[in-house]
């Protein structure tokens, strides 16, 4: 599909789409677990329901899932149940349904979640000095493209093959989106634009030449190239953005206050309090994971750039 075509869609008839995987998106749930009973007091729920989308990894996914199930079960003394989501569309659309109570996403899942389904961020990393983790995107290239930097991709873009990590990524479309509109290129200038399912195989579609430039989270880049997936003559980065925050976990905001900050605490503790839930977490990133406390505060740039995009618009909290 189209990108220019994607985002008509979500920015006008978001709704729309999403009911109609709302009856699916249910039937799931169901099937999961998720009934009745654990929404009869949604906001102080007897169970809590953790809504996920499998990563490209994703026996690696339900592994992790699986002890901090157990963690948070514990932690916060009310059943804790992990369902997994197809995609990020239809887990907006189970949080503003009252499906699920809580998840982790990238930045921009989380500004349309805030938008759609009254998300608030509560929790995301840190780094040593305490303060919140910020991350990069990137275009890339493979040697031999004739690409050298961004001048070249905005001066031949006509020529150019185009591709997006996905839809709703921050690091993977929104951020390099926005950079190229004010670069003035927009995707019809392109040769042609694509989607991919995540940022793991847009790095491989690059690698194997079928595409002329990506976009992508450059810290997925890095894990490729230090646990030898691709060379690191594979492919080269002809443009970095600027550091955005990155991925809160999130609540609907009506979520019981005592809650909320249960759920807090037991995220601020989890390296100290179940080293082997930590392993589990540790084991998918390359560095070590310490919580924060997140504030919507933070995202209110990424937020911006999604107001500023042609054909988009995300309002302010």
């Amino acid at each position: 599909m189209m990108e220019k075509l994607f985002f008509k869609v979500l920015a006008k008839v978001l709704a729309k789409v999403l009911a109609k995987v709302l009856g699916w998106v249910f039937v799931v749930l169901l099937l999961t677990g998720c009934g009745k009973k654990s929404n009869e007091n949604y906001n102080n729920p007897t169970k809590l329901i953790y809504g996920i989308v499998p990563s490209e990894d994703a026996e690696h996914t339900l592994k992790k899932m699986d002890a901090i199930t157990r963690y948070f079960s514990k932690k916060l003394n009310i059943e804790v149940e992990c369902i997994q989501v197809s995609n990020y569309s239809a887990l907006i659309e189970a949080m503003r349904a009252k499906k699920i109570h809580m998840c982790q996403a990238g930045a921009f899942v989380y500004i349309l979640a805030a938008e759609k389904a009254n998300a608030e961020a509560i929790i995301t990393t840190q780094v040593s000095s305490g303060d919140p983790r910020f991350n990069e995107s990137c275009f890339i290239t493979y040697p031999g493209s004739g690409i050298n930097n961004v001048e070249d991709v905005v001066a031949h873009s006509k020529n150019i093959t185009l591709i997006w990590a996905y839809p709703t990524s921050a690091t993977g479309h929104l951020i390099p989106r926005y950079y190229l509109q004010q670069r003035g290129v927009m995707p019809e200038d392109f040769k042609e634009v694509f989607t991919s399912t995540d940022h793991a195989a847009t790095i491989l579609t690059i690698a194997s030449h079928k595409a002329d430039v990506a976009a992508i989270f450059y810290p997925t880049l890095d894990m490729f190239i230090k646990t030898k997936k691709i060379k690191e003559g594979d492919v080269k980065i002809i443009w970095m953005s600027q550091p955005v925050a990155s991925a809160p976990v999130f609540v609907r905001k009506e979520l019981d206050a005592g809650l909320k900050k249960r759920i807090q605490q037991a995220y601020l503790s989890l390296k100290k309090d179940s080293p082997e839930t930590y392993s589990a977490v540790r084991s998918q990133y390359k560095y070590d994971v310490n919580y924060i406390v997140a504030h919507d505060s933070l995202y209110t740039p990424i937020r911006a750039m999604a107001n500023q995009i042609e054909g988009l618009e995300i309002k302010a909290e």
